[in-house]
């Protein structure tokens, strides 16, 4: 079977509690303001509507939303380096040598440079001299479609070891001020994927995109054509955001929803019955969705694993560390079946079902 033999983690040494933050910011928060990313209206789907309006209910007073605390990336730190760390972490927990890696994999939410990929630098930094190096960018769904890519390159004979990075270091490119910025964290994180009886069997996976949400999260420097100048021409600041607010509240609503029926259809496709899913390790965009996603496929809520509260959402990167805490804390004994969800940006929804191995 193709596995995760190695799994890698890296946090910035800042860590940033809620009292960073002035005491009239969090009053503004409860107020109202600019909430695009934190506004959740109610599900069309009943069961979904539900499970959601009870976790906001109990957060209601919170102007933080769960997150206590988050790590803060130095702005010395680049995305390839943080993830060559991460990367080297998990070639370590694989006991493979960096150069057995035929293919390293990469995505950077906030990258070095537009153009060319991190995964040039990353190689490098690893010592991954044999390799050739990709960027895969499906936004917080990227380390769900970077296991498509390296199971496919395996499965083809064009690699044998695949390295997969996935770096979120979004707090240089989010105002202090903004709404959402208390709920994000900074990290990186690492998989290594080879043919294995040992690890995490990759049992079958499931993603799509609907394109018709392109540009629902996307960066941005205003919210028209006058203000959103392309990336080319001179402007203001870029920082993530959104050219259809709208649609943005109608993925949150619905962010439960997609991550339950994706789920249950990359099970349905490894003939895998939902109801013996032990592990949930989802994006986490607010705290509360990896577990709500698991009540709704009718499981116990203790199912899902999050690191939110200390992390923030960490994007592509969330899955892995939800993956990692799953196994540090005896999760993951031989047999126990773990669903990985991402969604992102684009918008793709991603899942893929593992089976945890001697």
């Amino acid at each position: 079977m193709i596995a995760i033999v190695g799994i890698g983690t890296w946090l910035p040494e800042t860590i940033r509690t809620n009292d960073a933050w002035p005491a009239a910011f969090a009053k503004r928060l409860q107020g109202g303001g600019d909430r695009t990313f934190n506004d959740i209206p109610p599900s069309e789907d009943p069961q979904a509507a539900a499970i959601v309006a009870r976790d906001l209910a109990a957060e209601k007073d919170d102007p933080f939303l769960g997150v206590k605390a988050r790590r803060v990336a130095d702005a010395a730190m680049t995305a390839a380096e943080a993830e060559a760390r991460a990367g080297l972490a998990a070639l370590r927990d694989a006991g493979a040598s960096p150069s057995d890696v035929d293919l390293v994999l990469s995505n950077s939410i906030v990258p070095d440079r537009l153009m060319p990929s991190t995964a040039g630098a990353v190689s490098h930094r690893v010592g991954a001299v044999r390799a050739v190096a990709l960027g895969i960018d499906a936004a917080c769904a990227s380390s769900i479609a970077q296991l498509d890519v390296a199971r496919a390159y395996i499965v083809a004979g064009l690699a044998r070891t695949v390295l997969l990075t996935q770096s979120h270091l979004l707090l240089r490119a989010m105002p202090m001020e903004h709404p959402a910025t208390p709920g994000l964290g900074d990290g990186a994180s690492a998989l290594v994927v080879t043919e294995s009886s040992s690890g995490f069997a990759i049992h079958s996976t499931f993603a799509v995109t609907h394109g018709e949400q392109a540009e629902a999260v996307t960066w941005v420097r205003g919210q028209d054509d006058a203000t959103d100048l392309p990336w080319w021409k001179t402007g203001g600041d870029f920082r993530l955001g959104s050219r259809q607010p709208e649609r943005v509240k109608w993925l949150m609503r619905d962010t439960v929803t997609y991550g339950a029926d994706t789920i249950r259809t990359a099970a349905d496709r490894g003939s895998i019955a939902v109801a013996g899913l032990g592990v949930i390790a989802s994006v986490q965009p607010r705290g509360f969705i990896p577990r709500a996603i698991a009540e709704r496929l009718g499981l116990p809520r203790n199912n899902a694993v999050t690191t939110y509260e200390e992390t923030g959402h960490l994007g592509a990167c969330g899955p892995i560390f939800n993956l990692a805490r799953a196994r540090a804390t005896g999760r993951t004994p031989a047999g126990t079946q773990v669903a990985m969800y991402g969604q992102g940006s684009g918008f793709t929804r991603a899942a893929a079902i593992l089976e945890a191995r001697g």
